[in-house]
């Protein structure tokens, strides 16, 4: 979402409280406002728009599972009213703890998502599937959430650290990384789609990669995770941080690392071990393109910008203590930078999966994409940092490719690691 659209959604939009990471993490003890970029009064109770709305489910088990009918799209079981706004139109009157702050922040996460990825594809997002509307449920009684082609996304609760039952006061609704991964599955599904019949192993693995950027370039959109990523990295991403720790929970658990060393020999064929490459790899280029920014604008030199990408765990201090240096004192120059390297990220991710085909999916051939991209908006400036990140994964344009695999249902799921 570019920033001058973000800062006219804080004048005109409408106000709703959201957590940007999970309210366990220290330094994220409070939601934070946010403005969805529809005037106030456009968003009605439940809330409910044009495109999407709410039912606060009472005592439901997930669609499809345990005898659970299949899914309609107007629910009927046994809910909870509609929530209200207030007279002005805004939901940010509403208190954590209770069932109608869930219901409106699940609403106002997967509008956000929306707001921002519109605005770099650069049109509207059509919904995947019949309904006019996508359905949202906020808390299903159920350890995991997953989106439906059949147009819902429902959550659930973590598992209790100490392994008994769910933990209710963590609903999955109200973290931010998990909804906007999960919203990532109904976009791909949208500007990609299915295939007809056959579904390789690497579109499952893309799938989840998908979720991840999406959900990383969405985190990126809140102050307080800017603010909070560079105090604690002084702008050396190449690191576990808030925004490599994809769906934080308590005491430290991640979904998954999207800093990591994996590589296409060293993972299996499930898909979200098969994602760890592509995410790691798209993940460097973020970070790399915010240190091009840096060297450009004189706050790193190129030979740290060096050193930080390829250090070994015994030089990683020096190379904290040097950006930690420089980071002083520049810490608004630090920011510019890496929400200009955001929205160039977003934009390319953007560009690319537009021309992405989803018959016969694999890395190699969306790495292309990226480059094609690349020389579309920037005149191919970022192609050899492109490609070293992907490279060394054992991701390139002339990957083979697999025979394709037989499919019978799709659902998207957490996976915990």
């Amino acid at each position: 979402m570019s920033q001058l659209l973000d800062a006219r959604a804080r004048e005109q939009g409408t106000r709703f409280l959201i957590y940007p990471q999970n309210k366990t993490v220290p330094g994220f003890e409070q939601p934070e406002v946010v403005y969805i970029n529809v005037p106030p009064g456009s968003v009605q109770a439940g809330p409910e728009d044009e495109r999407m709305y709410v039912v606060d489910a009472l005592d439901k088990i997930p669609f499809g599972f345990n005898g659970s009918p299949d899914f309609a799209y107007r629910y009927q079981g046994p809910h909870a009213p509609p929530v209200q706004p207030d007279a002005q139109g805004h939901f940010d009157h509403l208190r954590p703890g209770d069932r109608e702050f869930s219901a409106a922040t699940m609403y106002a996460t997967v509008r956000r998502v929306m707001d921002i990825w519109e605005d770099y594809f650069g049109r509207t997002i059509p919904w995947p599937f019949n309904p006019p509307k996508l359905l949202l449920i906020p808390r299903v009684e159920w350890g995991n959430a997953h989106s439906g082609l059949e147009g819902f996304l429902e959550f659930g609760f973590p598992a209790r650290p100490d392994s008994h039952g769910l933990d209710y006061d963590n609903p999955y609704c109200e973290n931010f990384d998990v909804l906007a991964h999960e919203m990532g599955h109904t976009i791909k599904y949208s500007v990609i789609g299915v295939p007809q019949i056959q579904i390789t192993d690497e579109y499952g693995g893309h799938h989840e990669a998908f979720g991840d950027l999406v959900a990383i370039v969405s985190t990126l959109h809140f102050d307080s995770v800017l603010d909070s990523l560079l105090h604690s990295t002084k702008g050396n991403l190449f690191s576990v941080n808030e925004l490599s720790r994809m769906g934080e929970l308590k005491n430290g658990r991640s979904i998954r690392i999207v800093f990591n060393n994996k590589k296409m020999s060293t993972v299996g064929r499930e898909a979200h071990d098969l994602s760890e490459p592509f995410t790691g790899g798209a993940f460097d280029i973020l970070v790399e393109m915010f240190q091009i920014n840096l060297i450009e604008r004189g706050l790193i030199s190129q030979q740290l910008g060096d050193r930080a990408y390829s250090a070994h765990f015994e030089q990683v201090p020096e190379v904290q203590q040097q950006f930690t240096a420089l980071y002083q004192g520049k810490e608004k120059e630090f920011k510019d930078a890496l929400l200009d390297a955001r929205d160039r990220f977003g934009k390319l991710m953007a560009t690319a999966w537009s021309n992405t085909s989803k018959e016969d999916l694999h890395f190699g051939k969306v790495l292309q994409d990226i480059l094609n991209a690349d020389r579309q908006l920037y005149n191919g400036k970022y192609e050899r940092t492109i490609r070293s990140c992907f490279d060394w994964r054992e991701i390139t344009t002339n990957t083979a490719v697999e025979a394709p695999r037989l499919e019978t249902h799709l659902v998207d799921e957490l996976v915990m690691v």
